[in-house]
C-alpha cells in the first residue's frame, strides 16, 4: 500500500513541476498590493473579482485623495472599473471600496452605512491608518507587493517544499500548505 500511495505522489509531484502554476486548482487567488501613505506602508489584500483584478492592472498607482465625513477619502477614477456593488451595512476602517464604477473610497473608520459599494479589498491591519491618512486631502498610493498569489507565479520559480505525511502528499508554499487535491489546510 505505501508503495502504491509512493507512486501516486510521485505522479502528483511530476504533474505539478510541469504544470504552468503549483497548484492549477487553488480556489483562493489573492494578491498582496503596498498602500503607501507618507512614510507609512499598509498591506492590502485585493479581493478575488473582477474588480481586484482590474484595479490591481491599474497599479503603480498615485492618488490625490479627498476627506469626507472624517471617516473616508476618495478619488474619481479617469475609467470605470468592473462592478459588483452590495450593501455591506457595516463599513470597516481599512475597507477599499468602489463608489459607483469609478469613485475609489478607502475608509479610515468602522460605522453603519447604507450606501452600495464594490468591493476592492481591504487593508490586512488597519492600526494607524486613520492617524497616517490625517484629517485633510492626502497623496495615497498603491502598488503590488513582492508577495504574490500562486497562480501567478511559475512552478519553476515559487519556493515550496513537497512532502509526504501519513501518506497524504502536501505542497507547502508561502505558509500555506495544500494537500494534492488542492485543499489549504
Amino acid at each position: 500500500m505505501k508503495r502504491i500511495l509512493f507512486f501516486l505522489a510521485a505522479a502528483c509531484l511530476s504533474a505539478a513541476a510541469h504544470s504552468k502554476t503549483l497548484v492549477a486548482y487553488n480556489t483562493e487567488n489573492t494578491m498582496q498590493i503596498n498602500v503607501i501613505v507618507g512614510t507609512k506602508t499598509f498591506t492590502a489584500t485585493l479581493a478575488d473579482s473582477e474588480t481586484g483584478r482590474a484595479f490591481a492592472q491599474l497599479l503603480p498607482l498615485t492618488l490625490s485623495m479627498t476627506e469626507l465625513n472624517g471617516n473616508e477619502k476618495y478619488h474619481y477614477l479617469d475609467s470605470s472599473l468592473p462592478t459588483d456593488s452590495y450593501r455591506p451595512g457595516t463599513i470597516h476602517a481599512g475597507d477599499l471600496m468602489l463608489y459607483g464604477n469609478n469613485c475609489v473610497v478607502l475608509f479610515y473608520e468602522t460605522f453603519s452605512s447604507s450606501y452600495s459599494y464594490t468591493r476592492i479589498g481591504s487593508i490586512d491591519n488597519p492600526a494607524g491608518l486613520a492617524a497616517a491618512l490625517g484629517s485633510g486631502n492626502v497623496s495615497v498610493r498603491f502598488e503590488k507587493s513582492a508577495t504574490t498569489d500562486l497562480n501567478q507565479v511559475p512552478s519553476d520559480q515559487v519556493p515550496s517544499t513537497k512532502f509526504i505525511e501519513n501518506g497524504v502528499l502536501y505542497i507547502k508554499h508561502n505558509a500555506q500548505t495544500y494537500d494534492v487535491r488542492g485543499t489549504r489546510l
